[in-house]
């Protein structure tokens, strides 16, 4: 494992923003190839000594002690992928690492502090990605509550009237919405798996376990499951309801057509007997 910094007390300011969609990682390195890799998956970056970045491909970037224009500057190059949608203003977090301070070889996670006796480059990358998880999942939280929210008013409607309110289009409209919010909920829930290194290090996955206790990771994810199924229920109601809707409304056709040739028979008869 590579040594970044031993216990020699350093301190870093972690903090991580992301993007709506995957980070071409490839192409970030050919078109800044400036920047020293020590790493290619999740890239780390050494932007200067002491500075790093971390991207990672589901769309987190994890920022470590990097000052305010190498932030942006990787922000603004990150927004000119192709395929990168805009960098969300609400799904960010701080968290900060403490090496070599606490005197013992003993890592701990606490009230959004981290302290380790040594900061490897396996250990800058477990950090990383689960602190790049969370503000993922953080995104995905928003996005579902956003789509239960929009969805409220249509629900309430139900409720109160009996009745599914709005067009065909519109409801279809809705659950087009749903169906996407569940394939992104879906595309990122794949990116919870455990790391290799911590199938490979006990310290390392001690260190991955109490990160997943500190971001609440696992109870976060079965709660934005819960609520993904109970939308995809929804879906289901609604467009039940719909059919139902066109199948009545087809009945109503066809009674219609009925009487009309009821009419137009007793019409003809009429003028025959006239």
């Amino acid at each position: 494992m590579a040594l970044l910094f031993d216990n020699d007390d350093h301190a870093f300011t972690l903090s991580a923003v992301y993007w709506d969609g995957a980070i071409d990682l490839r192409q970030f390195r050919l078109r800044h190839p400036l920047y020293p890799v020590l790493s290619s998956d999740p890239l780390v970056l050494e932007v200067v000594r002491g500075q790093y970045a971390v991207l990672t491909k589901f769309g987190s970037v994890v920022f470590w002690n990097a000052d305010a224009t190498h932030v942006e500057d990787i922000c603004t190059a990150v927004d000119a992928l192709p395929g990168v949608s805009e960098r969300s203003e609400k799904a960010k977090d701080t968290l900060r690492v403490k090496v070599g301070q606490t005197g013992s070889t003993a890592q701990s996670v606490n009230y959004g502090e981290v302290s380790v006796p040594e900061l490897t480059l396996d250990k800058l990358r477990i950090l990383s990605l689960a602190m790049g998880q969370s503000v993922a999942l953080e995104h995905v939280e928003l996005e579902v509550h956003r789509a239960i929210e929009e969805l409220q008013p249509r629900i309430d409607a139900l409720r109160s009237t009996g009745r599914l309110a709005g067009s065909e289009k519109a409801v279809l409209r809705d659950v087009g919405f749903v169906l996407t919010v569940r394939s992104q909920v879906l595309a990122n829930m794949t990116l919870f798996d455990k790391p290799p290194e911590a199938w490979e290090s006990e310290a390392i996955d001690r260190l991955d376990s109490l990160l997943w206790d500190h971001f609440d990771l696992e109870e976060r994810m079965a709660a934005v499951n819960q609520k993904v199924q109970f939308l995809n229920d929804l879906n289901g109601t609604f467009l039940e309801i719909l059919n139902h809707r066109k199948s009545v409304r087809l009945e109503q056709i066809v009674v219609l057509l009925i009487l009309f040739e009821i009419v137009m028979g007793l019409y003809e008869l009429w003028q025959k007997l006239h």
